[in-house]
């Protein structure tokens, strides 16, 4: 006997509730959504890890996620912890001192003491047209120094008094883990089988997001925690105030291409140069960059490789883009993001596009 094909009403009906139960899952899941996806990004990233760890345990695949998920826990916990308390510790000394040091008279004292550097720019800034007063610059200096050293003491405050928070998060991102590395593939033939897209373009998309999280964590991450920490050990031994904090600076800005540390050791050793340390402002430049050019040229080229080729613009655009919309982590958002997209333009025009043309 043949089923009636249910009618347009019954349809309507159904896909309304099913949109309506989708809707609802996803806002349940909204407070954990970041958390999850980080999740999904590590299993991807630990996937083959496991699959040999399965073997050594003799199949036991619940001892081998518990052991990928102890050493997430003391690869990252620990040492973000560690992170968090000793910046809130740099940071509070960092903008005391600034307080304290950084008045009107140690800057005119500064000024005097280099007056003739202080002429030549005057001068040089008169014949390019630039009509700036001295004294208000004095006081630019001041306020924004200040300003900007209150708004990185606020922001580590309200980040070391979350820690309860990132604890709760990380239990739940190693809880993550541990199922989905268990269950990965079921969860993932299960997804794709409820995608409309074809078996291929679903294989192709999932390829590409998995190169750009290799590149992006494993390339651009491990040469970002190689100039942060060098780094910081570099502005520890030329005697620079809060390296565990420039060092993190340096670390944050080493996922931008071209501009990478250069943002902080570039304006200290010009300071150095400036107070007249000659010598050892050009040994601090000289040093960090041979560091930034053999990360960038050397040892990021082979960690990267040739997994994902996108345009210098568009990376640019993903990192500030991800920055200004998911916070800290947009750093890895925002690249998933724009390979996802240059995915589904490549899938297009591989099958649709000549087809409309």
């Amino acid at each position: 006997m043949v089923e009636d094909k249910p009618s347009v009403y019954k349809v309507v009906v159904f896909f309304m509730a099913l949109l309506f139960s989708v809707g609802l899952f996803v806002w349940m899941l909204t407070p954990f959504l970041t958390t999850l996806i980080l999740s999904l990004i590590l299993v991807g990233l630990c996937h083959p890890f496991y699959r040999k760890l399965v073997e050594v345990c003799d199949g036991r695949s619940w001892m081998a996620s518990s052991l990928i998920c102890l050493a997430i826990f003391l690869g990252l916990f620990v040492p973000l912890v560690f992170l968090i308390t000793s910046l809130s510790v740099e940071v509070a000394e960092f903008y005391g001192y600034l307080r304290r040091e950084l008045t009107l008279d140690s800057l005119n004292q500064l000024i005097s003491a280099h007056s003739d550097k202080v002429t030549y720019l005057t001068d040089l800034l008169e014949r390019l047209g630039i009509d700036y007063n001295l004294t208000n610059l004095q006081n630019d200096i001041i306020r924004l120094s200040k300003e900007a050293g209150l708004w990185v003491y606020n922001w580590t405050r309200v980040l070391a008094g979350q820690i309860m928070t990132f604890s709760f998060h990380f239990v739940l991102l190693i809880i993550f883990v541990y199922f989905l590395l268990i269950d990965g593939l079921k969860v993932k033939e299960y997804l794709l089988a409820l995608s409309p897209l074809p078996r291929k373009q679903e294989e192709l998309l999932l390829c590409k997001i998995n190169d750009m999280t290799l590149a992006m964590v494993v390339g651009n991450g491990m040469a970002a925690i190689v100039q942060g920490v060098l780094g910081g050990v570099g502005l520890a031994f030329f005697n620079i105030k809060s390296p565990i904090l420039w060092g993190t600076v340096m670390a944050i800005f080493a996922f931008i291409p071209f501009i990478g540390i250069s943002v902080v050791f570039i304006p200290i050793g010009a300071y150095m140069l400036l107070i007249g340390e000659t010598g050892r402002g050009i040994a601090f430049l000289a040093s960090f960059g041979v560091l930034s050019l053999i990360v960038e040229y050397l040892v990021k080229p082979k960690l990267v490789g040739d997994r994902v080729k996108i345009h210098i613009l568009l990376i640019f655009i993903s990192i500030f883009g991800g920055l200004a919309t998911f916070g800290l982590l947009g750093i890895i958002f925002g690249p998933l993001i724009t390979i996802a997209f240059l995915s589904m333009v490549e899938i297009y025009h591989q099958t649709y596009g000549k087809r409309l043309l």
